[in-house]
């Protein structure tokens, strides 16, 4: 009997470990990438007359933001001696590491994109592909994985006057480095990570830095390093688990002020720390006090003479460049616009938070379209690869029998509507936090299911009481899930120990 054939849609991190998942459950994985590289958003890439709109968004000062013993895969790990937050480069070599490890290449079609994917009605895909150089082509698949993440097509605001104004105008996912800026007047449009990554990096360069605030204060900031260590090394299984989300807005808020400081007067955050998406930017603050960085508020106009007016009826001149670093459109042009979000399903929500929203079954699942996955799709606070690891194991582990199948489809859409509800009750309302997800939460609900939860009275009874603390009270980190079930990994226990500094920092591979 043949082995069923799964069509893998990209090979960035999502992609790598969906190859690998599906050759340790004994499928056939082909993998489409468009690239001639692997790590997708994180491969840099220069934009050029060649290459005018790259997938990969990263500029190349571009640093992640979790820490790598938060962002390892569970059976690979990064190797301790690394620096606890990677350059761009070295998250790529790490992808590469993990290609070569695993033997993945030869399951990628490099340079090659998907034009289409349609359901058949045996509830098989086609595939229609055309790789660089050759003839357009097409395949039947038994499944399908589409890893092509949410950081591709860019979401632009609507201001009035843009296709007069006549300066410089690109959204972020085309900046690249500060020196093409170089003595311009340039605004930012947008405070997330990048808007403030841009904003301070230009502030050295650029003869005057703007960044606009679109919601009229600045999001709470937060260290990457608290007391030498990275902040995410906090927040242990126990602090997500057991303490209370009040007192973890206040330590949060405490950290913030002892670290990074107080926000200018009149531009205080007015969201608790877990009601948005974190922002990390250790130095915004000084180059506010150097005057180089100026906060503004929200564009109410662009003007063909390079003005720009503000809500607030304050103007600027002069301007050279504006950069929107205003987030993205999930699209995926080879689907139906309706496998992603019902389009009936829409008319529920209001017009800004529909713009990005995503109907999936434990945000993978299409409740109408079976046999398709969506890996990666889920903004995290924390560490993605580790999500996308085991949304990999979930998928194999369905096609493969060895967990429930779906359950029906009114019982589908009744889970993910009452997920949008809770997002929708604890986040502000905007199109980013319609795919919001906490590390160790989402992780889990998956773990459970497949028997990969890591169960206090199992660990204890298999690896020790000492474990199974530095489990609860220890960095959060993917081995944890390799302790125990199927697939389990007899160097887990181990690296756990060197993670938490209680080893040599020697640790098997698998």
């Amino acid at each position: 009997m043949s082995k069923p054939l799964v069509a893998i849609i990209g090979a960035g991190a999502s992609g790598l470990t969906c190859i690998k998942q599906c050759l340790a459950d004994n499928l056939e994985p082909v993998c489409f990438e468009a690239s001639s590289n692997t790590a997708g958003l994180w491969c840099y890439t220069e934009v050029d007359e060649e290459n005018k709109d790259p997938h990969s968004s990263i500029y190349k000062s571009v640093v992640i933001n979790t820490s790598k013993e938060m962002s390892t895969f569970s059976d690979f790990p990064i190797p301790p001696d690394w620096p606890y937050f990677m350059h761009n480069k070295l998250v790529a070599k790490y992808f590469d590491m993990y290609a070569e490890k695993f033997q993945l290449i030869p399951y990628i079609k490099f340079n090659t994109t998907v034009l289409n994917a349609t359901i058949l009605p045996d509830q098989r895909w086609k595939v229609q592909y055309v790789t660089k150089g050759e003839d357009e082509t097409e395949r039947v698949f038994d499944y399908v994985m589409v890893c092509t993440g949410h950081h591709r097509y860019p979401r632009l605001p609507k201001y009035k006057g843009m296709d007069k104004f006549k300066g410089i105008q690109i959204h972020s996912h085309f900046y690249r480095e500060p020196t093409n800026f170089k003595d311009k007047r340039v605004v930012i449009v947008g405070c997330g990570n990048s808007g403030m990554d841009i904003s301070v990096e230009l502030s050295g360069n650029a003869s005057q830095a703007y960044i606009c605030t679109r919601r009229g204060t600045l999001p709470l900031i937060v260290p990457r390093l608290v007391n030498g260590k990275p902040i995410d090394h906090k927040f242990s299984r126990f602090y997500v688990t057991w303490v209370p989300q009040f007192i973890q807005n206040h330590i949060i808020k405490i950290i913030s002020k002892t670290t990074i400081g107080l926000p200018p007067p009149g531009l205080e955050p007015k969201n608790k720390p877990s009601n948005c998406h974190p922002t990390i930017k250790t130095d915004f603050y000084e180059r506010l006090s150097t005057g180089t960085l100026i906060v503004k508020p929200d564009i109410s106009q662009l003007n063909e003479d390079g003005s720009i007016e503000f809500v607030d009826g304050t103007k600027i001149e002069k301007i050279d460049a504006i950069i929107y670093a205003t987030g993205y459109q999930i699209k995926y042009p080879f689907l139906d616009k309706d496998i992603v979000c019902d389009q009936e399903v829409l008319k529920e929500f209001d017009e800004e938070y529909r713009e990005n929203l995503v109907w999936l079954y434990k945000r993978m699942f299409p409740p109408k379209y079976p046999n398709i996955a969506f890996i990666g799709l889920v903004q995290l606070i924390g560490a993605i690869f580790p999500l996308s690891e085991m949304q990999a194991r979930y998928v194999t582990s369905l096609i493969k029998g060895y967990i429930p199948q779906h359950p029906s489809i009114p019982e589908m859409h009744k889970e993910i509507r009452n997920h949008q509800k809770l997002l929708q009750k604890r986040y502000y309302n905007a199109a980013r936090h319609t795919i919001q997800g906490d590390y160790i939460p989402e992780i889990d609900s998956l773990a459970k299911d497949l028997g990969n939860y890591p169960y206090p009275f199992q660990i204890i009874k298999n690896y020790g009481f000492s474990l199974y603390l530095k489990v609860l009270f220890g960095i959060p980190n993917s081995f944890q899930y390799r302790l125990l079930g199927r697939q389990s990994w007899n160097g887990a226990a181990d690296a756990i120990r060197v993670y938490n500094g209680c080893e040599p920092s020697k640790i098997k591979q698998s």
